[in-house]
């Protein structure tokens, strides 16, 4: 979990648990502001803005089969750009979260962010998480995929290019800039930053 100036909180969640110590709470326990939370995970989907219903938040995951499990539970972002993200996370995060910060929290992801491109691809690597966003006219892709090593980044854009054709277009990286401009930095006709 990393933490900046601004009562921001980065959870990085994984396949069976959540990789934050209790102990690092302290930075915002008790935070009289509320604390936004940017979730790392692959488990989330986009939902508009004028279909979404806070109540039926694990049903949207559902029905892309990322269900949450027992231990988990389903929570979203506020909308951003004529969307909401729904996302699944540890249980027991959630609920230490909740009672760390009764100033409240909301939750944010990298694939949902103010950033957009009239042309292009967003490509945002944060640990083991690729978040791609291709525009074209308005957004017409957005995806989170796990990414255990490069070659999963480069098979994902491989994949996504077979039918977005994205490396004859703009892109921006974000995040991980270091490692996608090494990766990445030959196929695309722009990568920056």
């Amino acid at each position: 979990m990393t933490q900046s100036t601004s009562n921001s909180v980065s959870i990085r969640l994984k396949s069976g648990g959540h990789s934050f110590s209790t102990t690092e709470l302290d930075v915002v326990r008790g935070a009289t502001l509320p604390v936004e939370v940017v979730t790392l995970t692959a488990k989330i989907t986009l939902v508009p803005v004028e279909f979404f219903d806070a109540e039926h938040a694990a049903d949207y995951l559902a029905e892309v089969g990322m269900a949450p499990s027992i231990n988990e539970v389903a929570v979203s972002t506020v909308p951003c750009n004529g969307m909401v993200a729904v996302m699944a996370i540890n249980r027991h995060c959630y609920d230490e979260l909740k009672a760390s910060i009764p100033a409240g929290i909301t939750f944010t992801t990298p694939l949902l962010d103010n950033e957009t491109m009239s042309e292009g691809s967003i490509l945002h690597l944060e640990h083991e998480t690729l978040y791609v966003r291709i525009y074209s006219n308005g957004l017409r892709f957005a995806e989170a995929m796990e990414c255990k090593n490069d070659a999963d980044v480069l098979y994902y854009l491989a994949s996504i290019n077979e039918v977005y054709n994205i490396y004859n277009t703009r892109a921006r990286a974000k995040g991980d800039t270091a490692r996608l401009q090494r990766l990445c930095k030959k196929v695309f006709r722009e990568l920056c930053e």
